[in-house]
This record gives C-alpha cells, structure tokens and sequence, in this order.
C-alpha cells in the first residue's frame, strides 16, 4: 500500500516531521472539541452527540488499528 509519505517521496526526516505533525494536528482537534463540549457545558446545554462521538472515535480507532497491525 502507497502512503502519501511514499507518493512525495520523502527521506526518513520528512517521514519523522511528516508523522509529528499529524500527531499534533489530531491533539490540536481533540483540544477544540473538549472546548467545545465545555463550550456547550457551559451553556447549560448538553452535547449529547459530542460526548458520544469521543468513545465512538476512539473504538473507530482501535479497529482501524487492529486491522492494520493483523494484515502487516
């Protein structure tokens, strides 16, 4: 399977800061949608769909990753 990494052609540098800022990019989306459940919190409304959506990425995530780490 072809990544992007392979598609640009980067060296094991760009693979690296390739890959960290992924990583910072997922924590930065995760940081907002804390802020905006606390954001609705706050409001004395309950984000039912917010709340619910974070195991649900969470369980999505760990398919994904069995899947991957069964088939290499």
């Amino acid at each position: 399977m072809i990544t992007e990494m392979d598609a640009l052609d980067m060296d094991e540098r760009q693979r690296s800061s390739w890959l960290r800022a992924n990583r910072a990019t997922l924590m930065i989306v995760g940081v907002v949608w804390l802020g905006m459940i606390a954001w609705e919190l706050s409001q004395q409304r309950t984000p039912l769909f917010l709340i619910a959506m974070v195991p649900l990425f969470a369980l999505v995530r760990l398919g994904f990753y069995a899947y991957y780490s069964r088939r290499s």
